[in-house]
């Protein structure tokens, strides 16, 4: 019988190092929530699997169908039925939603295809022909404070020797363990930012005898 729980745990074991502490420089938590769709939960799992997590992840959705994105995340159905579901603009979209629901400064959002997937065009629909012959997924992380994102594409293989269980487990570590790296990634650039740059002590000079030596006129 195939566990996932075996499967993720032992395809992620490089992978469960001790997450940085998600402060910022003014010692304030950066906080995370995510909208799921493709890793159905295995990216919240890997986010809230160190110790202390409580403080900086506060929630989950797993939308998984296209009814409950619509339902709880209030996304454009229209949209991503036109343009394959898994597209940018509808990821970013709940991302965003994730930050509300959670109250939180960052979302981080999955959509995609974990196996392949045909479907022909239906105009009365308004459904869209799809052909995916690999699978793959879209990361979505938004930042509530600075209304800026990254989003990345995350090509996977099907391996046809093995069961549509093991493939799909499979996208889902690979797609949870990318968006860990996204956040590690944020928190290490937010808690180390580019140092200013030094301030000139010649212009200091310079400015401050213009300022004090000039002469004064008077009439």
């Amino acid at each position: 019988m195939f566990s996932f729980i075996k499967y993720f745990t032992s395809n992620t074991t490089a992978e469960t190092k001790q997450l940085p502490m998600p402060k910022n420089n003014n010692s304030d938590i950066i906080t995370i929530s995510v909208a799921e769709s493709v890793t159905a939960g295995a990216l919240s799992n890997i986010l809230c699997s160190e110790p202390g997590a409580s403080q900086y992840f506060k929630g989950g959705i797993v939308t998984y169908d296209i009814a409950s994105k619509k339902e709880i995340l209030g996304i454009d159905t229209d949209y991503a039925e036109k343009h394959n579901f898994a597209n940018t603009f509808t990821t970013l979209e709940m991302a965003k939603q994730a930050t509300v629901k959670f109250k939180t400064r960052l979302g981080i959002a999955t959509t995609g295809y974990s196996t392949p997937t045909i479907r022909a065009e239906n105009k009365e629909t308004g459904e869209c022909a799809l052909n995916i012959a690999s699978p793959y997924a879209i990361i979505c992380l938004y930042d509530s404070f600075t209304d800026s994102h990254i989003c990345k594409r995350i090509e996977c293989q099907y391996d046809y020797k093995l069961s549509k269980k093991i493939n799909r487990a499979t996208v889902q570590t690979k797609v949870s363990i990318e968006g860990k790296k996204m956040y590690q990634e944020f928190i290490k650039k937010h808690k180390n930012p580019p140092p200013l740059p030094p301030r000139s002590t010649t212009d200091f000079t310079t400015n401050f005898t213009t300022n004090f030596t000039t002469p004064v006129t008077t009439t």
